[in-house]
């Protein structure tokens, strides 16, 4: 089997000054290097870097524990949240939260644009 040593997303950003403030300010993440292109961040052992040149738009999820909480926390922070039309299977929505077969999972957009996902399984 391959030894992985850590999980790295690299995230497609336009503003790096901007997006780090969103990402250590309203998602609360780490900030471990910051150069003129680029910046990373710890997330529970991986990293998510921001590159100006490169990256998912896309894709990027959070399992979270509480997202009702996870919900209200960012929100209070400015974080506007979405419903995503093109989910499959979903079985009901309460407040921006969609639920599914699976668990539950709450959309919304970072500072750039970029969909992610707070998900809870159940």
């Amino acid at each position: 089997m391959t030894e992985f040593k850590k999980l790295i997303i690299d995230v497609k950003v336009d503003d790096l000054n901007r997006a780090v403030d969103f990402y250590s300010n309203v998602l609360g993440l780490q900030l471990i290097h910051k150069a003129n292109d680029w910046a990373s961040f710890e997330v529970s052992g991986a990293e998510i870097h921001l590159y100006l040149h490169g990256g998912i738009k896309q894709g990027l999820e959070f399992r979270v524990s509480n997202i009702e909480r996870e919900v209200e926390i960012l929100k209070a922070k400015g974080v506007k949240f979405f419903i995503d039309k093109n989910q499959k299977g979903f079985t009901k929505i309460t407040n921006e939260i969609m639920e599914f077969s699976w668990g539950k999972a709450a959309f919304f957009k970072d500072s750039e644009g970029n969909q992610i996902a707070l998900v809870e399984d159940l």
